[in-house]
């Protein structure tokens, strides 16, 4: 006998064809959100782009400020080097008119600020009355 050969009928191919429409219809709306998707990377990107190229070209004038500014610190610092050398220079000069005259050279520096030159007035006039604050010296006053 004779085998038939496997013949798909009617129905059979229908319902190939849907279930073929139906991969078809997913995997065109699934290109189009990938296309969608696509576009708006690429518009991002060339937002990024552009916005990369506007900050690199603000990097030379910021590295040229930066150096001037460097330098500008260096010429400075080598400047107030001199002028203490010379304020040094000037203090004693000042001492040996003052040892000619016959004052004590240790009548002629300065004196050093008190510890307490960091507080506010208002701190130190606290600190006079013995209280810690606004509220204290209120209610010793009251007292």
């Amino acid at each position: 006998m004779t085998e038939k050969p496997n013949i798909p009928d009617q129905e059979d191919i229908l319902a190939t064809n849907q279930r073929l429409t139906a991969d078809n219809t997913r995997l065109t709306a699934e290109l189009t959100a990938a296309t969608d998707l696509l576009e708006t990377a690429q518009q991002h990107t060339a937002a990024a782009s552009q916005r990369a190229d506007e900050l690199a070209g603000r990097v030379g004038p910021l590295e040229t400020a930066a150096k001037v500014a460097g330098e500008e610190l260096t010429r400075l610092k080598a400047e107030n080097a001199q002028l203490i050398a010379k304020m040094a220079d000037f203090n004693q000069a000042v001492a040996a008119e003052v040892q000619k005259l016959g004052l004590r050279p240790k009548a002629a520096e300065h004196k050093e600020q008190p510890a307490t030159a960091d507080l506010t007035p208002t701190q130190r006039v606290l600190a006079a009355k013995g209280v810690g604050s606004l509220a204290e010296l209120a209610a010793k006053r009251q007292s």
